[in-house]
């Protein structure tokens, strides 16, 4: 009877130890067929206006001199891209782009920071971000080439004046939003202003300000195309106004399909760096 128990207690690690590899392998990921679905539901979406675009330019039903046609658009990209004056357009933007978002950022989320921080500074400062904020800078280029000429520093100070206001907000509202509880820990255990920022407060607000900071992205790239479509020497802007007035709609559109790739791109790389920083959270 012993030597039966025994053997039947022996044997289940045993089994157990074998059925271990089959529940730790390895799967290969697959999009369900949810996922599946949509993402053909757009491929035929794209698919079909591209078709419905291209038989309405072919049996007249849209004018080709003003809305082109997709045909027309592929061979304007193609010869677009590979030309020198791409490349010197979309060096002078991004350059211009790099430039706003990193001075506008940076100094953004500094003083949204202090301002938030700071009841004394909030009270000061909060009643004047509302309406700066709300100035079209649409309307301010002119006079940034006015200032500044026809160089960088006008597109510059374009992008820096929408970012660096979007920061502000955006910083100064993550701050005021950490948990008050936390707070009150940090304020019981001695934490001194410099660790309370760096330890509690800092923290809590980064996933609310890399929100902002995706926005700055796309905000800080029509800052300085709204400013090179209205005064400048280069640019990917002024290479949708050329095209435009000179009725070559084809490459107005090879333009915008430049400027779709570089922004997407862009949010992208945030989106997978804001991931990577925050992967402590997981």
């Amino acid at each position: 009877m012993s030597t039966q128990l025994e053997t039947t207690v022996t044997a289940v690690p045993a089994t157990r130890s074998h059925a271990a590899p089959v529940t730790k392998s390895k799967r290969f990921w697959r999009p369900s067929k949810f996922t599946a679905g949509i993402l053909a539901t757009q491929f035929v979406i794209v698919v079909g206006f591209l078709i419905l675009w291209e038989v309405a330019v072919n049996k007249g039903w849209a004018n080709a001199l003003f809305v082109s046609q997709p045909s027309a658009v592929w061979g304007a990209l193609i010869d677009y891209v590979t030309s020198k004056q791409m490349r010197v357009s979309a060096g002078a933007t991004l350059t211009a782009v790099v430039q706003s978002f990193v001075i506008g950022s940076v100094s953004g989320i500094v003083v949204g920071c202090l301002i938030g921080t700071n009841e004394f500074l909030d009270r000061v400062f909060s009643p004047f971000l509302v309406p700066l904020n709300a100035v079209p800078r649409i309307a301010l280029a002119p006079l940034f080439v006015a200032w500044f000429g026809l160089t960088n520093t006008s597109k510059v100070v374009m992008g820096v004046s929408i970012v660096f206001f979007l920061l502000v907000e955006n910083s100064r509202s993550a701050v005021k939003g950490v948990d008050r509880d936390q707070m009150t820990m940090a304020k019981v255990v001695g934490l001194n202003r410099q660790k309370m920022m760096t330890k509690v407060i800092l923290p809590s607000a980064v996933p609310t300000i890399f929100a902002g900071l995706r926005l700055a992205i796309t905000y800080a790239i029509l800052g300085v195309i709204a400013s090179e479509m209205i005064a400048a020497k280069n640019g990917l802007g002024q290479d949708i106004v050329r095209y435009s007035s000179e009725f070559q709609i084809d490459y107005v559109f090879a333009v915008l399909i430049v400027l779709v790739t570089i922004a997407t791109v862009a949010s992208i790389g945030s989106s997978k760096f804001e991931r990577w920083l925050l992967r402590w959270q997981n």
